[in-house]
């Protein structure tokens, strides 16, 4: 049971727990090595060797034990994979969400369930740390709320900064593959469906419980790691759905009561999967719906074209799958956006190719 549950974490919350279980190097192992590593010392057949953090900090907490989730069958695992939740020991404050560039500022995104609070990131930070739009980062926090700022970084896409690659690759640079690489499903029907990483997914039918259903079904059966779920028209009849939702990030809001929060959202969810990929990872991306996307981008388009457009294959060196619902009226549109004829499959499946 404990290395089922192991599976079903994505490669960074994998590292976390390996640094705070005392792992060995965790940022240079792959899944399998960090799964046994975690089993062999909490099954006490390895000692932990524990680091201590920079300034004689104690090491940082989650508010929860691990222990206990991991040895509990009724806890789900989406509560350790939610990082976006406040996490603190007695003397450090700290939070992990999306860095947001702006013109000469920055601000980190943190989500507490489907609400958001943000916190200004010093220029000093943003220029040692040369960080990036949608970076996800653990960050201490100032004590005093009323001016909600980024005192320190330490870790940004799952490498502690000590760690970080003197290079950090670029989206743009990499080079897509035509790899004939199926997405597998621990579903059958699923994996009858032959989708491929690296494609854009699209099926036919407004947002409603069942398409979101499914979309989320696709997305928890996935054995793509990395996943991200966009909702911004999300009604209050889709969030016991959300809520199932395993081993994902979430981007989700409702474009009734907050445009601008939407557009910030999507725009964020596009650069993270770019993140993503950059460290070499596979990341599948869930979009519940085009349609609502449209909306708010209806006067350029831009953001949708990128969502369209960015899917990429670099095989070693990770990939982009998008899955979304889009009703049958964008069909035209979203053809325009992405440059090709989209093909039709089993009436209810379209693959852009």
């Amino acid at each position: 049971m404990l290395v089922k549950q192991l599976n079903e974490l994505n490669i960074f919350a994998l590292r976390d727990l390996a640094r705070r279980k005392g792992v060995v190097s965790p940022t240079s192992k792959k899944k399998d090595e960090l799964i046994q590593g975690i089993v062999d010392i909490v099954t006490g057949k390895e000692q932990p060797q524990m680091s201590k953090t920079k300034q004689g900090r104690p090491p940082k907490t989650f508010g929860f034990n691990f222990d206990d989730v991991f040895l509990n069958e009724n806890m789900s695992s989406l509560s350790v994979c939610q990082e976006e939740v406040t996490y603190e020991n007695d003397d450090i404050k700290t939070v992990v969400g999306w860095v947001e560039l702006g013109n000469n500022s920055a601000i980190l995104w943190v989500q507490n369930e489907n609400k958001y609070e943000h916190y200004f990131i010093p220029n000093d930070l943003l220029k040692t740390l040369k960080l990036k739009m949608s970076d996800r980062v653990v960050a201490e926090v100032s004590f005093d709320e009323t001016q909600k700022v980024i005192k320190n970084i330490f870790n940004i896409n799952g490498y502690p900064v000590k760690d970080l690659p003197k290079e950090r690759k670029d989206y743009y640079n990499i080079e897509h593959k035509i790899l004939n690489r199926p997405v597998k499903f621990d579903v059958d029907k699923y994996d009858s469906l032959g989708l491929k990483i690296g494609e854009n997914v699209y099926f036919y039918g407004l947002n409603n419980n069942e398409n979101t259903n499914m979309l989320i079904g696709l997305m928890n059966a996935s054995d793509v790691v990395n996943k991200l779920y966009v909702n911004i028209s999300l009604a209050e009849k889709n969030k016991i759905f959300v809520n199932q939702l395993k081993n994902a990030e979430k981007f989700t809001a409702d474009i009734t009561t907050d445009v601008d929060l939407a557009r910030r959202l999507v725009m964020l969810a596009v650069e993270r999967v770019r993140r993503i990929i950059e460290t070499g990872e596979d990341v599948l991306l869930v979009i519940d719906d085009v349609q609502s996307i449209m909306g708010i981008d209806k006067e350029n388009l831009n953001l949708t074209k990128s969502i369209v457009s960015q899917t990429k294959n670099g095989g070693k060196n990770g990939s982009i799958t998008t899955f979304a619902i889009m009703p049958n009226a964008s069909i035209i549109q979203v053809e325009k956006l992405a440059d090709k004829r989209l093909n039709i499959v089993n009436n209810d499946l379209i693959l852009i190719k």
